[in-house]
């Protein structure tokens, strides 16, 4: 091999480190933690996070993977049940279907492994079950859920017709109910976010614009 495909060489492997090295670029750190940009694309692709038509999904994934984070580490302190084998079974197919015809190149892009994904599916399912049993359903009366009927209508239209209180009421106990457990769940990933160093590189890109 002559000293020109040797400078060459080098300087192939010198490019894809770098590629790799701003692929794998950390965006965020959750105390000791890192979440890199592999890991918000991951998130992105596979439906880990809820991105509630942002419109920008990958600064709304990596804002759900730090709660995600915090959740775990907190529910890591304590004993948690193992999630039965057949639910992360059924949370890895709805991932895979989630992404759809992109699945391979997103695992592959990624470093995605068949492992990772049952961790992903594994880690998903401990967090439901350890916020189902801190913040169990908490039953509204009706002057709540009237509350709630009249402050979100355009939840409760048919047709385009509002429906009537007595028409929506099944709903809107439902709706008013999720609503005040998902406020004591905000609450507490609040507390977490006090209790833990977060920091986010200014160079990430999914970093406040």
């Amino acid at each position: 091999m002559t000293r020109a495909v040797y400078v060459f060489v080098a300087l192939t492997f010198a490019a894809v480190a770098s590629a790799q090295t701003v692929l794998d670029r950390v965006v965020a750190r959750v105390g000791d933690d890192s979440i890199f940009s592999t890991d918000v694309r991951a998130a992105v692709g596979l439906g880990v996070v809820e991105l509630s038509d942002s419109p920008d999904p990958e600064e709304a994934a990596l804002e759900g993977l730090i709660e995600r984070r915090l959740m775990l580490k907190e529910i890591f302190r304590g004993t948690t049940p193992e999630p039965d084998a057949e639910a992360i079974e059924e949370e890895v197919r709805r991932m895979k279907s989630y992404a759809a015809a992109t699945l391979k190149t997103l695992m592959t892009a990624n470093g995605i492994d068949d492992a990772l994904l049952h961790r992903f599916a594994r880690d998903t399912l401990r967090i439901q079950l350890y916020l189902d049993t801190r913040f169990p359903r908490v039953d509204v009366n009706d002057d709540e859920a009237r509350q709630y009927y009249r402050a979100h209508p355009d939840a409760f239209r048919r047709n385009g017709e509002l429906m009537t209180f007595d028409q929506a009421a099944a709903p809107a106990h439902e709706l008013a109910s999720r609503q005040r457990r998902d406020a004591r769940i905000d609450q507490w990933i609040e507390g977490l976010r006090r209790r833990t160093q977060i920091t986010r590189p200014v160079s990430s890109p999914a970093a406040p614009r």
